[in-house]
């Protein structure tokens, strides 16, 4: 129970650990359907990170993580396929191996192709890619719910310090811009909002 406490308060909440997933990025496709393999893809990997203790992975996922939202959205089609590519019980490993090797390589400083996000999926060789377009002309379900996603991120506040998205709804901090200690106030021009854990564990 307490480790399942703690990778919730790690995920989402105003715990001041809390790196505040943005569920539309993380856990919802294309068409704006939940996806179980990306949701739970992305709570295996920060759980096996909370076991192993392993702090450095949450430093570099801050340090990339503009990088790594920004192609998780712009690639939601593709993923979407490579998931489907795979037998039901896979997808959620896929998943989890795909965020892991992004993280790695943007903290290396190398750049992500959708080439990339096709081996890093065991699909090479194997995968065309490229987003389906409708030619009826009926806004189906689907297209109205992806629509919703992308006007969504669009207007969504972003973390001033590590430039991902904000879920203000679920997770968010409030910072002083200029610190306390440096004789910051607590007006709402010296305030900002960001991740919990930016916060407390990155700015600090």
């Amino acid at each position: 129970m307490k480790k399942t406490i703690a990778l919730a308060s790690r995920i989402t909440g105003n715990d001041r650990g809390s790196l505040g997933l943005h569920p539309a990025i993380y856990f919802y496709g294309p068409t704006g359907r939940h996806s179980s393999a990306m949701f739970l893809g992305s709570i295996t990997l920060f759980s096996e990170k909370l076991v192993q203790n392993n702090k450095s992975f949450f430093t570099k996922f801050t340090a990339v993580r503009a990088g790594l939202e920004e192609i998780l959205v712009i690639n939601k089609d593709l993923i979407a396929t490579i998931l489907q590519k795979h037998i039901s019980h896979k997808r959620v490993n896929i998943f989890k191996e795909l965020l892991d090797n992004v993280v790695t390589h943007l903290s290396e400083g190398k750049e992500i192709t959708q080439d990339d996000l096709i081996v890093f999926s065991q699909l090479d060789g194997k995968l065309i890619s490229g987003d389906v377009q409708s030619s009826s002309s009926k806004i189906t379900d689907e297209q109205k719910s992806k629509l919703f996603i992308n006007v969504a991120l669009k207007n969504a506040l972003t973390c001033p310090i590590c430039n991902g998205y904000l879920d203000v709804d679920k997770s968010v901090s409030y910072d002083h811009i200029e610190r306390v200690r440096e004789g910051g106030s607590g007006s709402a021009n010296n305030v900002q909002l960001t991740h919990p854990y930016c916060n407390q564990s990155i700015k600090q």
